[in-house]
């Protein structure tokens, strides 16, 4: 028996009816680490059939049921499922029980990480059922690592990479946070009672069913939080634009940005492809320097070298670039919202700009000009992005309304799409905690499926220990895997030569 929560919020409806209509998927947060106990039991891998040997996955198991029993049991969003997703009014419900065998799966990855990138992408295109009123909306997939030489004599760079898939309804990129920092808290919990012979075999083939206590409660939605409610001035804009504006005047007021090169209604599949990249820790330790210097953030950096790079590799027509950029709202809650909360508690803030026609302009001046800019924009736009949010009130409350908002996307803007690129930077990922009881962090990876109406290129970034990892995600055929190529790399190569106090920033 189940038990209703509480009503979705209007965010969290936002992200239901995305999936929906096909349009987007899930959040994955993949982290690396070395055991030593688990590269000790070597092999691990079968060298005939390059499987995972099964004592190997219930050792991994002995460790991993515990933890998430425990992770589960302190983090309640983790332990509930969704109802009438269609209906005026969806709900969350409580399980009563989780079978965590249901949830994990093993793979096998090559430490040349072209099969970290097959994972992710398989993860992102792999929905989690919002229909299953059995399931939790979560899952997790257990990478080994191995060598792609298949020298079993060298260690790869890591041992095991973990990889947190959950719907966007239950948390924002900022609850990866709040998932990890519990996570490892359990899993050392678990480790040093496995220390100290408390726990007991796993067997790979039975079930491993958890209780959910009928007490557990989720956090209020972002409207319950946070004064979202939009301001008169600012309601009557937005009525004014949407309902009084003849659609060919809506148009106009749009600048024509680039959007990708196929439009998104002429993709009939749907399949997030997706590239990795890092700067590593002497050169982005230098990059926080410089940036520190010049009295601006790295994201707004980051910001700046997608204009750089979008500039030279991918808009050859001068068309404007529109960038969205996702902003926490936690610290404007009363009282501010803790990061160990889950839940989603995002605004986003918009900049539009005019590619210059001599792009030889783009030197060192101009691009710290940029970032002032951007910083500057982002600060004073945060009350009328906070208010933006809350115009999702006004939606009418039956299904059809809701996944008309996005199918309409798809007729009235450039390419069918929202944005030439979403900027997610998630910031210094810090726990004091993290590496104790064997279990290493080597780094962290964060990322997004696909958006079909919203941006065409999504850029996500995390850092830890002083080395940035960043995620470039797209659909499939929106734009050509060599020019997304060439524009990631572009931010790669920006993003040294600032680092390397190199002023030049025009392409060679």
């Amino acid at each position: 028996m189940t038990k209703i929560l509480r009503p979705v919020g209007n965010l969290e409806r936002y992200y239901i009816t995305r999936q929906n209509v096909n349009f987007y998927n899930n959040i994955l947060f993949s982290i690396r680490y070395q055991w030593d106990e688990l590269y000790n039991l070597n092999p691990i891998i079968d060298p005939i059939t390059n499987n995972i040997i099964n004592e190997a996955k219930e050792f991994i198991l002995q460790i991993l049921y515990p933890s998430l029993k425990k992770l589960i049991l302190k983090q309640p969003s983790l332990s509930i499922s969704l109802k009438d997703t269609r209906s005026p009014q969806p709900l969350f419900i409580l399980l009563s029980q989780i079978d965590l065998s249901n949830l994990i799966k093993f793979v096998v990855i090559s430490n040349d990480e072209k099969d970290l990138v097959n994972a992710f992408e398989q993860e992102h295109d792999i929905v989690l059922n919002q229909d299953d009123e059995t399931k939790p909306l979560w899952r997790m997939t257990i990478g080994i690592a191995t060598n792609s030489d298949g020298n079993t004599q060298t260690r790869p760079d890591y041992d095991l990479c973990v990889m947190f898939c959950w719907h966007h309804c239950i948390g924002d990129g900022k609850s990866a946070y709040a998932i990890h920092n519990t996570f490892i808290e359990s899993v050392n919990s678990t480790l040093q009672e496995k220390n100290n012979s408390f726990i007991e075999p796993i067997n790979l083939f039975s079930k491993y069913i958890i209780s959910i206590p009928d007490t557990h409660q989720i956090c209020e939605p972002l409207e319950k939080r946070i004064n979202v409610k939009p301001t008169i001035p600012h309601l009557l804009k937005e009525a004014f634009i949407e309902l009084l504006l003849p659609s060919i005047l809506k148009k106009s007021l749009l600048p024509n940005y680039w959007a990708g090169d196929t439009h998104s209604k002429d993709l009939l599949d749907y399949h997030t492809k997706v590239l990795l990249y890092s700067l590593e820790k002497d050169e982005f330790e230098n990059l926080i320097l410089i940036t520190r210097q010049n009295q601006t953030t790295i994201q707004a950096v980051l910001h700046t070298a997608i204009l750089f790079s979008s500039s030279h590799y991918l808009n050859n027509s001068n068309k404007s670039i529109r960038i969205t950029s996702p902003f926490t709202l936690r610290p404007y809650a009363t009282p501010p919202i803790s990061s160990d909360d889950m839940g989603n508690y995002v605004a986003e803030f918009l900049f539009d700009y005019k590619v210059p026609v001599n792009r030889s302009n783009f030197d060192n001046i101009y691009f710290w000009e940029l970032c002032h800019q951007y910083k500057s924009q982002l600060k004073n736009d945060i009350p009328s992005s906070i208010q933006h949010v809350g115009m999702l009130d006004y939606l009418s409350k039956d299904n059809k309304s809701w996944e008309d908002f996005f199918k309409l996307k798809m007729i009235g803007l450039p390419m069918g799409r929202g944005y030439s690129f979403e900027l997610s930077n998630w910031g210094k990922y810090y726990n004091e905690n993290t590496n104790t009881c064997n279990w290493k962090i080597i780094d962290m990876f964060i990322s997004q499926s696909a958006q079909v109406v919203g941006a065409a290129i999504n850029v996500n970034s995390i850092s830890y220990s002083n080395k940035l990892n960043i995620s470039i995600t797209y659909q499939k055929g929106a734009i050509s895997n060599e020019k997304v190529k060439e524009f990631s790399n572009g931010i790669i190569k920006c993003l040294k030569l600032i680092s390397n106090k190199n002023i030049n920033l025009v392409e060679e």
